[in-house]
């Protein structure tokens, strides 16, 4: 039985907050990674069950994976609920859309491998031969899909080989990254500055509160620096104030990139400096971020990826946008 939708968006807060935490006592509250319509049901993953779950499951499939303490619903439009990106490219563009579901409190590298490992089996199970994948990723969600990507180069088992199945990334063809902090997070750069600032006051309320800061989820932790390989956080210092050098993250060969930020302000407004979009981005992630910038002499992550500014919408609606969806429409129809 499903449950309602405020239930489980509930359950996803829950899990982004203390989901590794929820992960070790073996919580039933912990939320495992699965495939959803965009109704919010699961999806199995044997092909008959997946031909009666999605009779009319095509060629291309297309993977929307969402972001810190969401579900599904994420992708839902305000004003016509029944509308997602998803659905929407099923009717235009001949698109069978799939939704992921999963605990966004663990390291962002642990839901990749098991994305890239589920993404394997789903492939297999496929009621047709799967000749396309397009995926689209709202914040974290673009992360965990950049791990995928990576992890996935070697998802294929051997009975995929013996079948003439190579990994999934070689299907690959667009990758939609929506509000992405590939860069960091301000947010958590700031918890992380405050909770060093509580804990050098010796006053035991301040400490309690830091400690508090302390406790928020791995999966939290790893957006200060966009964190998506084991390398990333593996002997690193979860607290350090300057940013690591990032290990290379292996992208598929043949995908085309688009990378979506959102901004609180429109910069063609003569009186809005361009510097208060830089600070402030969609509230959460900033434009340099979203676009894959590093800063400095260090080279972009997508050097050729196209690069979309969406005045006006904050983090959250980057999700669910008539205005968003056609950034991707126009793009997709140039991908051709």
């Amino acid at each position: 039985m499903s449950l309602p939708v405020w239930a489980n968006d509930a359950r996803a807060v829950v899990n982004g907050l203390f989901g590794d935490a929820l992960v070790e006592q073996e919580s039933s509250l912990a939320i495992p990674l699965t495939f959803r319509t965009a109704a919010g049901d699961e999806l199995p993953l044997d092909r008959d069950g997946l031909r009666r779950a999605l009779p009319n499951a095509g060629a291309r499939l297309c993977v929307l994976v969402h972001g810190l303490m969401a579900s599904e619903s994420v992708w839902r439009f305000a004003s016509r609920p029944e509308l997602t990106y998803g659905e929407l490219l099923a009717r235009e563009r001949g698109a069978s859309p799939v939704y992921v579901r999963y605990n966004t409190g663990r390291h962002i590298s642990t839901n990749g491998r098991e994305l890239a490992a589920s993404l394997q089996r789903l492939v297999r199970a496929w009621p047709v031969r799967v000749r396309e994948i397009d995926l689209i990723g709202h914040s974290m969600g673009g992360l965990v899909i950049r791990s995928a990507c990576h992890y996935g180069r070697g998802s294929a088992t051997l009975r995929d080989r013996l079948r003439r199945r190579g990994p999934w990334p070689a299907k690959v063809k667009r990758v939609v990254l929506l509000g992405v902090p590939n860069s960091g997070a301000n947010l958590e750069v700031i918890a992380n500055l405050t909770s060093a600032a509580l804990w050098s006051l010796p006053n035991p309320v301040t400490r309690l509160i830091g400690a508090g800061l302390d406790r928020r989820s791995e999966g939290i932790k790893d957006l200060r620096w966009g964190a998506v390989l084991d390398e990333d956080w593996v002997e690193r210092d979860p607290y350090a104030t300057e940013r690591p050098e990032p290990y290379r993250v292996r992208v598929p060969r043949r995908a085309e990139y688009l990378a979506i930020a959102g901004s609180l302000v429109d910069e063609r407004d003569a009186d809005v400096p361009h510097r208060v979009n830089r600070l402030l981005g969609d509230a959460l992630v900033t434009a340099p971020s979203a676009q894959g910038w590093l800063g400095n002499d260090e080279p972009a992550l997508f050097p050729n990826a196209t690069i979309r500014l969406c005045p006006r919408i904050n983090h959250i609606a980057l999700a669910n946008r008539p205005e968003v969806y056609d950034e991707i429409t126009n793009w997709w129809n140039s991908t051709r």
